[in-house]
């Protein structure tokens, strides 16, 4: 390892992932330099497990974290703070003030309450579905009068004396901690909310008050009002946690603003952050989609489906065309949230997805054994067999060496464990059991990613594979395979644990400005969408400006949400930069006609009746400093250098004969390396399986290509990415290992 402090002539480029059992941490530097560290995290004091990994990472450095910090250029940082507060229901008592007369809006909720954010399966089943955990008792939700219409014009003016007195109810008699208002067509004319808002501050300076209108305008009262109220909710517990975070990074030695990751694909500073808390939700498994756009733009890759597979989840996304797919209806606990985030479709299956035998078949999941008792390998009292002990039992994980050789676990109790409780019932062996559960669970996976990918008119043989996470490489090959998708890349080797944090500190600051203008398309006159466009990019400028970034810095795009007459399906297509006329406006149609038939069929459309424009969209993007990411110059094929010896390892096969399976040191093997399976490359954060029948190869970047092999096992096309020169060096903390020296 390096000893020499290299802070004085070195800039770095940080980015940080807080989940519920380890902080990630990737450190980037201005030589091409990228290490990594992973901490335990440290719940309710998350800043301490921060630093535990940020002190890991500078010493990997060969520096201190002072140090670090003050040349520390940008510093990105993902949470799930948010969403663990919605998940364990323990957010703010929020009071709503509220048109008069729709006060009963957030219980009525919509025709489908009782299925919203349910899987299909529970759909069938509605009589005895029961609401979503109530966030507001009816009792702090009080209406005052006011009215405003649809095209803007108020129609009853606010009644300030009636906005005070339900504060003052709301406030001193229910004791509500923090205030959403939520008025009827703010998102078009938002003076009513404004000045209610400022009603309440001037009696009250301390409270946390969140408007509809600045929250998101869109289309649907409902929608608005719920992803407000859920703002308001998770809101005061996040600005504690950011402003202690922010302090603590600014005494340890940080001069940069801190940074914070939203579900929209891009950082926002601390302070805005907080202001608009529901776009923090979900946010982590966004960091990991940001990371695989990086990678898969060097690679040449534009059409890409991310698969991220956790101890309790599998995180899917997708990446069409070089760009992440946007929705703007998502659940958190089955509640609506209406801000646009990049579209990622979860489901229970993960390494601690729990076997169970039930009338004679063996299910797996959704229920999982978290880290606490965790798998039975792990020791910690676990019983029940979960996907991980199938996997140890199958060879595929070396005990010895889990989480880079930090934390030993047995084979023995998952042996027992899958033998008394899955195989002996069904009367089949222990390794055609193990190999069930592996089955089962690649099953559930390429159900969700076919499903996600048809679902959305997408292919599935037209994308690549990208998968990331502790256990997501021991499944890699058999999912790239069941769905039909062209390879899959594990990215940059050892860092697949870490995607989410690489990918917040190579992110850019995003601003999304969204109206509800809805209208007929085209319009009688253009200039009226031209001025529209023109206010919301004046206005996401703007914003940016505030943080600092000149024009020059800021990219811009234009979206629009559309539908046909008549008919309640939107879509979101690309809307042209630039003057409104009849060349752009064939363009616009055609690509919602096209996008329209893709989705849902050539004849579903009622082109007849016409087209609506209904939401209006302007992603600005505040161009971010970034580490250095180079290729390096391919080396030896011959991974034989890099082997640590055999075991025996089970792929499913009829005479239930397992395969003497070479192991490698995934973190030693360089460029060009080129492994036939079946063949394990075990790497400090995570263990790729190459089964028989695959390959895997070593990029320029030390991206892991899996593909099928051939008769006369051809290259993998990642091997021409290397290049004759090149400064990457990827560090592994504990043994401070350079990709190249």
């Amino acid at each position: 390892m390096e000893t020499t402090d290299q802070s004085v002539t070195n800039e770095y480029y940080i980015g940080s992932d807080i989940g519920g059992t380890f902080t990630d941490v990737v450190v980037l530097d201005a030589n091409g330099r990228v290490v990594q560290a992973k901490s335990s995290s440290t719940p309710p004091e998350f800043d301490k497990g921060l630093i535990n990994a940020l002190s890991e990472a500078a010493a990997a450095l060969g520096t201190t974290l002072p140090s670090m910090l003050e040349n520390t250029k940008v510093f990105a940082h993902g949470c799930t703070v948010a969403t663990n507060v919605l998940v364990s229901r323990r957010g703010a008592k929020v009071g709503v003030i509220t048109t008069k007369g729709f006060e009963e809006t957030l219980g009525i909720m919509r025709g489908s309450a009782f299925c919203q954010g349910l899987p299909v399966e529970d759909w069938y089943h509605k009589s005895t579905n029961e609401r979503p955990f109530e966030i507001v008792a009816p009792k702090n939700i009080i209406g005052v009068t006011e009215r405003t219409d649809r095209y803007g014009k108020i129609l009853a003016p606010l009644a300030e004396e009636e906005v005070l007195e339900a504060a003052d109810q709301l406030i001193t008699t229910y004791g509500c901690e923090t205030i959403a208002i939520c008025f009827l067509w703010s998102h078009v004319n938002q003076e009513n909310e404004e000045k209610a808002a400022s009603l309440i501050l001037e009696r009250w300076p301390k409270m946390t008050v969140t408007t509809s209108s600045s929250t998101l305008k869109i289309l649907g009262e409902y929608e608005r009002f719920s992803t407000t109220v859920i703002s308001s909710y998770v809101r005061p517990e996040l600005e504690h946690y950011t402003t202690n975070l922010a302090r603590t990074l600014k005494d340890t030695g940080l001069n940069k603003r801190l940074l914070i990751m939203q579900a929209s694909g891009g950082l926002t500073p601390e302070k805005k952050a907080t202001s608009r808390a529901v776009s923090v939700l979900h946010s982590g498994p966004v960091g990991g989609v940001a990371a695989a756009i990086q990678i898969a733009s060097l690679l040449g890759e534009t059409e890409v489906i991310t698969a991220d597979m956790g101890g309790t989840s599998f995180d899917v996304s997708v990446v069409a065309n070089g760009r992440p797919r946007y929705t703007t209806r998502s659940f958190h606990e089955r509640h609506v949230v209406a801000a646009p985030m990049v579209d990622v479709a979860s489901i229970g299956a993960g390494g601690g997805s729990i076997a169970r035998v039930a009338n004679g078949r063996i299910t797996v999941g959704p229920e999982s054994a978290g880290a606490n008792p965790g798998p039975v390998c792990y020791g910690r009292g676990g019983t029940e067999p979960t996907v991980t002990d199938a996997n140890l039992v199958l060879g595929y994980i070396n005990p010895e060496f889990f989480l880079g050789g930090k934390m030993p676990i047995q084979a023995k109790p998952s042996m027992d464990a899958i033998d008394n409780l899955i195989a002996k019932p069904l009367s089949i062996s222990l390794n055609e059991a193990a190999y069930a559960i592996h089955r089962i669970a690649n099953a559930h996976m390429v159900d969700l990613m076919r499903f996600y990918l048809i679902q959305r008119g997408y292919n599935p043989p037209d994308f690549t594979l990208f998968v990331f996470g502790g256990a997501t490489g021991l499944h890699a090959c058999n999912l790239a395979e069941e769905l039909g998708a062209k390879q899959a890349i594990v990215p940059l080797a050892g860092l697949a644990t870490v995607m989410s944090a690489f990918g917040i500190a190579n992110s850019d600051v995003l601003r999304v400005a969204s109206a509800a203008n809805a209208m007929p398309f085209p319009p009688e006159d253009p200039e009226t969408i031209r001025s529209l466009y023109l206010a919301l990019e004046k206005e996401a400028v703007s914003d940016l400006e505030e943080d600092g970034f000149t024009t020059s810095q800021i990219d811009i795009d234009r979206m629009a949400s559309m539908r046909y007459h008549l008919q309640l399906t939107d879509v979101e297509v690309d809307f042209p930069a630039g003057e409104i006329n009849a060349n752009t406006i064939d363009e616009v149609t055609k690509k919602f006609d096209e996008r329209y038939a893709k989705l849902y069929g050539p004849d579903a459309g009622f082109k007849e009746a016409g087209r609506d424009l209904m939401s209006e969209f302007v992603h600005a993007r505040g161009k971010t400093p970034k580490g250095r990411i180079d290729a390096l110059p391919l080396e030896s094929d011959d991974p034989g250098y890099a082997i640590k010896g055999e075991r025996e390892c089970y792929f499913g096969d009829s005479d239930g004969i397992t395969k003497t399976t070479p192991f490698y040191d995934g973190d030693k093997l360089q460029p060009g390396a080129h492994v036939v399976g079946p063949a394990v490359l075990e790497m400090s954060g995570t263990t790729v399986v190459v089964t028989p029948g695959f390959s895997a190869t070593y990029d320029g970047y030390r991206n892991v290509h899996l593909k099928k092999t051939s008769g006369a096992d051809e290259r993998n096309g990642g091997a021409t990415l290397g290049g004759s020169s090149g400064s990457s060096q990827m560090d592994s903390p504990e043994t401070g290992r350079k990709g190249a020296n």
